[in-house]
């Protein structure tokens, strides 16, 4: 039997979802995109090995919802020992996570080599049985959230940035090749993806910048990514769900073609990049925000920063809905649990509507 400490209120995915709409919801819902497999360990007192175990960390740590992708990935795309789509129950220890080197060439460098790649299908069944799985673990008032894995970092990755940047100028037609056949996978796993049980929201991530600028012109997302987001947020509002998108770094000239193509929540807000004040203040109205814990201050801060920090953001971004706290980008492994659960426990106490400033 699932319990949850009494100081947390029962799970309401519909918090997250009014907040998205920018409604007051009953209290600020908390929100992260991802945690670290020791910290899921240390708060369930076990390693999680399966999904069942998944959905209990969410529900115990306070959330109205259990994010998850499908078990599914593009070869050759992931750093190290990063965690891909489906989580890796197996793997309890914590880890060194590499990163790829930017000058590394990637597997695929010609338009001969697309076709010799192992493309993943969407048709595989196994591919969603994680999602279906969690559907029939879920406690009344939690949601699934899911997603599929991004486009621009799937390419670069493929043909290794230098690859990439020098095929924006000298072989444009492999960049919008490549783009073409990532996004027809993804879209289609999409549409497998919201017709799953218990499914609420649509949650895509993708990379697009760096803390002091973007890893490439805005030119290149406006021409090769945004429409094949635009078409994913179509599928998303028409199924009736609201389409988030994470990327770190500073955004400030794509903002508007976020908001333009359907997005309807952006996560983290960067703390190093961007002050989330100024991004509420310009574009409050059309963009739920999501995140702003600086990761820092929760990995190596005391508990009365963290709580202090919690308290600031409640009263400068909950006021008339809109923002949902979480760390940015996700709850990093070095994290003390105390720092965890004072986040936590800082929002249930101060993030009850009406905010009192």
């Amino acid at each position: 039997m699932m319990n949850r400490p009494e100081w947390m209120p029962a799970p309401d995915y519909r918090r997250l979802l009014t907040t998205i709409r920018h409604v007051e919801p009953d209290r600020v819902p908390i929100a992260e995109l991802g945690v670290d497999p020791p910290i899921k360990a240390k708060l369930l007192g076990r390693p999680v090995r399966s999904v069942a175990d998944d959905v209990e960390f969410w529900y115990r740590a306070g959330y109205d919802y259990i994010y998850l992708r499908p078990a599914y990935e593009f070869p050759h795309t992931m750093p190290g020992n990063m965690t891909t789509g489906q989580p890796k129950y197996e793997q309890t220890e914590e880890r060194e996570e590499k990163s790829v080197p930017m000058t590394e060439a990637g597997v695929i460098q010609t338009m001969a080599d697309l076709d010799g790649y192992s493309w993943p299908d969407p048709a595989c069944e196994a591919y969603y049985q994680p999602l279906t799985e969690t559907a029939q673990h879920l406690p009344a008032g939690m949601g699934l959230i899911s997603g599929v894995g991004g486009i621009f970092t799937r390419a670069w990755m493929l043909l290794g940035f230098e690859r990439f940047c020098m095929a924006l100028s000298e072989d444009p037609e492999l960049i919008a090749e490549l783009f073409r056949r990532i996004s027809a996978i993804q879209i289609a796993v999409l549409k497998r993806v919201i017709k799953q049980p218990g499914l609420i929201a649509v949650w895509y991530g993708d990379d697009l910048a760096y803390t002091e600028s973007f890893m490439v012109s805005p030119a290149v997302y406006r021409k090769y990514l945004f429409p094949h987001m635009e078409e994913m947020a179509g599928i998303v509002h028409r199924a009736g769900m609201p389409f988030m998108y994470h990327t770190d770094g500073r955004l400030w000239e794509v903002i508007p073609d976020l908001i333009a193509l359907g997005v309807d929540a952006l996560h983290p807000i960067e703390p190093k990049a961007m002050d989330i004040k100024e991004v509420k203040r310009r574009h409050g109205k059309e963009l739920a925000l999501i995140g702003n814990i600086d990761p820092n201050l929760l990995g190596l801060g005391t508990v009365e920063q963290v709580r202090a920090q919690v308290r600031q953001r409640i009263r400068d971004l909950a006021p008339g809905g809109g923002y949902a706290l979480g760390v940015s980008p996700c709850v990093p492994l070095n994290a003390p649990m105390e720092n965890y659960e004072a986040m936590r426990r800082c929002v249930f106490a101060h993030g009850v509507y009406p905010i009192n400033s």
